[in-house]
């Protein structure tokens, strides 16, 4: 969050950042998940360090993007007044800052879970190096579900992955969008 605020609110910087940002962000979080599984097998973290890694780099740039978009909507006037009243940078964070990125971050974050699902998926459960490697997780059960042919057992997994999604959004997501529609709105 704090790096997509100093690219939002800094021409310049969003000017040299935003380009090498898009062309890291192009680059698929699974391409690089063979390298991140090695780097782990040979300090120790495993799959488990692994799974969450990629779920990360899987998100990350969601909640980047959003959170830079946010930044440059917020209008310099207010920032302005800020300087004028001498707010310290935490003041500034706490009533400026996060009440005007606050929508921009929410829609990133539930964009970023709807990644992180997928991610799951693909990290849970995973034949490398002339392994199989998994861990417990609902990604795991639908990849070895898929695996096996085991199409019960993907259906009934998918099936709870869509009943998780939908009660995430209607008990989390969507009270938090109409709280950054109602309360969090600087126009």
């Amino acid at each position: 969050v704090p790096v997509g605020v100093a690219i939002g609110r800094n021409p310049r910087a969003a000017q040299i950042l935003q380009p090498i940002v898009q062309i890291a962000a192009s680059v698929p979080a699974t391409a690089l998940f063979p390298v991140l599984l090695l780097a782990l097998a040979n300090v120790g973290g495993g799959l488990e360090i692994g799974s969450v890694a990629l779920m990360m780099l899987g998100t990350m740039w969601y909640i980047l993007f959003n959170v830079i978009a946010g930044a440059q909507a917020i209008p310099t006037e207010l920032f302005e007044a800020a300087v004028v009243y001498q707010l310290p940078w935490w003041q500034r964070w706490r009533t400026l800052i996060l009440p005007g990125i606050f929508p921009y971050l929410i829609t990133g974050i539930i964009t970023a879970v709807g990644g992180a699902w997928n991610s799951s998926i693909v990290s849970e459960y995973v034949e490398f190096q002339n392994q199989t490697a998994q861990t417990l997780g609902l990604g795991a059960t639908i990849s070895e579900a898929s695996v096996r042919g085991d199409f019960p057992l993907l259906m009934a997994a998918t099936a709870v992955m869509s009943l998780l999604v939908v009660l995430t959004n209607r008990l989390v997501w969507r009270p938090l969008y109409r709280l950054a529609e109602t309360k969090y709105q600087l126009l």
